[in-house]
């Protein structure tokens, strides 16, 4: 057993609510600081029923039953919300310097290798913020996942079910090892889960078993981190964050956006948030500690180094001058945007909100401004004005409102169903491309999104909104995301793109904004090498307040306004009036 005590709270984390920061020449809200530690002492225990106690449903091995958990230590104000953390494949076993997959662990003199201990930053956090946090083993699952079909999703999320049935048993009558202590003390309600890689897939697989089994547990928020999409299982009506490493080179493709645009639609009336984080010069492995060049454990590494050539690409190589992260930065952004996830989403703790949005700027913990947050609200908080899923879209809005282009070339949609082309950029690794790359296990098409580019300042794109229906002062902001099309070549490398977005309304008044006064979401995409450059569309978000002299209550236009930039091309999707969760 180990005990922390963590007696501090940062000061800036209580000063800083209402302070006015910039950003990357954005003007923004500071919120609290999600990463900081709480005032609570912690302890860490582990629990193992064996390398073999449990048999997933036509699975070719056993799997441990191990894990750790985190908890604060006086269990003060029980029950407390769970957060329950899976990693993903790795290797299983260790013996001197050689680390395999294998289990269990045979080999005389091997060790299993304790991946499930590489998220102990995050764990100590959160439960030193009143979180019970419980991580789990799955090195029995990654030994033989490869042997079956659905390349162990089902068996991970029966893993997790697993230790829930146990948890469950810790929290109602009490057992080994730990006795009556956690009687009472857990809210099986209120249930966050993360999955690294693999497990990302694994926690989007539980929540669909989970539901399918009447839903015993209250899984509130699922949290995919650098996952893999094999099968394309769907999370709704629970909240989403997916996070995407830039410089992943295990995933490369980061085929994990599909979680966010597959569940944008997918359910009518869906009540609950969808986020995700693209982190530039961040890799996949550096999330788990044990997975780390630092920790010393064998197997571990730099993925990138896998890339052919990656070494010296300046955006994700390992030359100095390229923009990668260190491993301390890389988990200050886990950290940063896993806890706020959880805290706002599980806890209830609303103030971290604005972070998950963008609204808010990166957090200190998160140590780096390089990274940028979607956002697609609930249903009873936006209003939709084109979701550009088919051609009908080019021509009319999702509100009945005529759509209409001036001096835009191609005007076309791409990377949805047929007849779209499958591809938005044609001749072009499908890693480059995450929105519509392709999945193991599906034949799931892609995010459909506007194709389109201007030859001269007259270009423009344009919504109008039905008269009755553009009353949207109840909203916070007008929204879309966007990408810069790297294979276009009226876009000049390493130059950002700009254009303006303009608010008309019944009088004829009207307001533009710039995207680059609010976002830095029109960066040019950076990277020289295989996977990179890659297109992934980033929500812009104009704040209402910022379009003065136009009548809210009776807007008649959305219009993006090419006049920024002489020439150029973009990949657009998801216009719409929305605000955040309060």
């Amino acid at each position: 057993m180990k005990t922390r005590t963590n007696n501090y709270i940062r000061s800036f984390c209580v000063t800083v609510l209402l302070l006015v920061i910039s950003v990357s020449g954005n003007t923004r809200a500071q919120a609290p600081d999600p990463g900081t530690p709480g005032p609570l002492a912690i302890t860490r225990e582990e629990y193992n029923f064996g390398d073999t106690a449990f048999q997933p449903t036509d699975f070719p091995g056993p799997v441990e039953l191990r894990a750790s958990i985190h908890y604060p230590t006086s269990l003060s104000g029980a029950p407390l919300p769970l957060i329950v953390l899976l990693h993903g494949r790795h290797e299983t076993c260790f013996k001197g310097a050689s680390a395999f997959l294998q289990w269990p662990c045979t080999l005389n003199g091997s060790q299993s290798l304790p991946s499930f201990a590489g998220y102990d930053y995050l764990s100590e956090v959160l439960a030193s913020n009143g979180y019970v946090v419980v991580s789990i083993s799955a090195n029995g699952v990654n030994a033989v996942d490869n042997t079956v079909f659905d390349l162990g999703a089902l068996a991970r999320a029966e893993l997790i079910q697993k230790h829930l049935d146990i948890l469950n048993t810790f929290n109602t009558t009490g057992g080994a090892p730990f006795g009556a202590k956690f009687v009472g003390k857990f809210d099986l309600t209120r249930i966050g889960t993360m999955g690294h890689s693999r497990g990302g897939e694994g926690v989007v697989r539980h929540y669909v078993l989970n539901n399918s089994l009447g839903a015993p547990y209250g899984i509130k928020a699922v949290f995919p981190l650098a996952p893999v999409d094999f099968n394309r299982f769907v999370v709704n009506n629970a909240a989403l964050n997916v996070l995407l490493p830039y410089c992943d080179g295990d995933v490369a493709d980061l085929q994990g956006v599909h979680f966010y645009d597959d569940a944008r639609y997918n359910v009518p009336g869906d009540l609950a948030p969808k986020h995700y984080v693209l982190v530039m010069g961040a890799n996949h492995n550096f999330y788990n500690t044990l997975w780390s060049p630092s920790s010393g454990v064998p197997g571990a590494a730099n993925d990138w180094r896998f890339v052919p050539g990656g070494h010296a690409d300046p955006q994700c190589g390992s030359q100095k001058g390229t923009k990668r992260l260190t491993e301390t930065q890389q988990r200050g952004t886990g950290l940063a945007y896993m806890s706020a996830f959880f805290r706002a989403y599980v806890g209830g703790e609303n103030q971290f909100i604005p972070i998950l949005t963008g609204d808010a700027p990166p957090p200190p913990s998160a140590q780096t401004n390089e990274l940028f947050v979607s956002y697609h609200a609930p249903a009873n908080l936006r209003l939709d004005v084109n979701r550009l899923l088919n051609d009908t879209n080019l021509t009319l809005n999702n509100l009945g409102g005529a759509v209409t282009q001036l001096g835009l070339t191609p005007y076309d949609l791409c990377g949805g169903e047929a007849p779209q082309p499958a591809t938005c950029l044609p001749g072009f690794f499908n890693a480059q491309q995450p929105h519509t790359t392709p999945s193991a296990r599906s034949s799931a098409r892609g995010l459909s999104q506007l194709r389109t580019g201007w030859n001269n300042f007259t270009g423009n794109y344009r919504n109008d909104i039905p008269a009755g229906m553009g009353n949207v002062s109840g909203f916070q902001a007008i929204q879309f995301r966007v990408s810069v099309n790297f294979a276009d070549p009226r876009n000049l490398p390493d130059l950002a793109q700009d254009f303006r977005v303009r608010l008309t309304d019944s009088s004829g008044s009207s307001a533009s904004v710039r995207v680059s006064d609010v976002s830095g979401a029109l960066y040019f995409p950076p990277g020289s090498t295989g996977p990179v450059p890659k297109v992934v569309l980033n929500t812009v978000r104009v704040p209402l307040s910022a379009f003065g002299g136009v009548n809210l209550n009776s807007v008649r236009s959305v219009q993006l306004t090419f006049d920024e930039r002489l020439a150029g091309g973009v990949l657009i999707t998801d216009v719409a009036f929305a605000s955040a969760p309060q």
